[in-house]
């Protein structure tokens, strides 16, 4: 964790210091939202309905497994889902761009790639996500549209917004960046139609576990979430396939036995607790959040396994001699009883 990170959990000097510029960020994001809300700047509305699957904060959530099951959830509501997302890491497109079986990470971005290979829904990436959105009305039979983050993105109408948080570092300090992890005002969360909190996995794949942060308790935000507090999920790692062989496993086989573990998310110490709940003993290699990965990030001079999470499984099949230690994890999503309930509420709200 850098130096900014640390302090975003605390109100130390280093983000005192940084305060005064959150004060104008927070200006800024005040006087562009309202320019929207009086249509100074244009929204650019949807013949179909927009779900976006975001996050207040800076760093990993778990949004983009959750999305997933979104999808796979409407899916058996009947629903015809696709997902839009800005393709971060990826080719930089001006202009809509559908995925097919022959993309990659460098083409289309990470969290894509992964989405359209694990759901099979059409995935559609641009810089400016409403154009996705239309793109995706005119050119499939889409009839619902998921937006893999893009709460900032105003310029894309919405039909609901669902809002993720991390239930260990929760909201951090509670300021806004550059002195706090906050992308925008904590207050924003009242107007979230859905809020869903990833705790910690702790070894018991059918109990969701944990406790939030204690930013999440604190003031109108506290009482804003109170309602929301039991509306939980984890991610369970399941099994492991191996990348070159392309066999299966499951994670018991290798308890009590040390692992690599290479992470390029935005928060990598939760992939290494998770494996260290499932009885693994953990080498942490902690990499930036879509880092672009070569041999070197997963050889290494033992013969111990290397496991890598889903999202770096993309980038990592692409490369040639890649070593057969080399596992990506899958990981199942435990949603808590009130969060399907919640889920259910608005899938059936939608179709009213």
């Amino acid at each position: 964790m850098s130096r900014i990170e640390q302090s975003w959990q605390t109100r130390d000097w280093f983000a005192r210091l940084l305060w005064p510029i959150s004060l104008v960020y927070g200006l800024l994001l005040r006087l562009r939202r309202l320019a929207y809300e009086r249509g100074l700047i244009k929204r650019h509305d949807s013949r179909l309905p927009v779900i976006v699957v975001g996050n207040l904060s800076v760093g990993g959530t778990g949004k983009t497994p959750l999305c997933a099951t979104l999808v796979e959830r409407f899916q058996r509501a009947g629903w015809r889902p696709a997902i839009v997302s800005r393709g971060y890491g990826g080719t930089r497109h001006e202009q809509a761009y559908l995925l097919n079986a022959e993309d990659t990470a460098a083409t289309a971005g990470d969290e894509p790639v992964m989405l359209y290979r694990q759901t099979g829904v059409p995935v559609c990436v641009c810089v400016n996500r409403a154009a996705a959105v239309e793109y995706l009305a005119e050119h499939t039979d889409a009839n619902l549209i998921f937006s893999d983050d893009g709460l900032q993105h105003l310029a894309m109408a919405r039909t609901a917004d669902i809002m993720v948080f991390d239930g260990i570092r929760g909201l951090g300090n509670g300021w806004l960046l550059p002195a706090g992890p906050l992308r925008e005002s904590a207050q924003q969360i009242a107007s979230a139609d859905l809020v869903a909190i990833q705790l910690p996995f702790t070894g018991n794949g059918n109990e969701v576990v944990g406790n939030l942060h204690q930013s999440l308790r604190q003031g109108d935000v506290g009482n804003v979430l109170q309602a929301s507090s039991q509306q939980c999920f984890q991610l369970v790692p399941a099994e492991l396939l191996n990348l070159v062989s392309g066999h299966s496993l499951t994670l018991d086989s290798l308890r009590g036995q040390r692992v690599h573990a290479v992470a390029g998310i935005g928060n990598p110490q939760r992939f290494f607790n998770s494996l260290e709940a499932a009885g693994l003993l953990v080498e942490p290699h902690p990499l930036p959040d879509h880092h672009e990965f070569t041999l070197a990030d997963v050889s290494f001079s033992d013969d111990m396994p290397v496991l890598v999470t889903a999202k770096d499984a993309v980038k990592l099949t692409g490369l040639t001699d890649l070593p057969h230690s080399v596992h990506e994890v899958r990981t199942r999503v435990n949603l808590s009883v009130e969060l399907a309930a919640a889920i259910d509420n608005l899938e059936q709200s939608l179709r009213e």
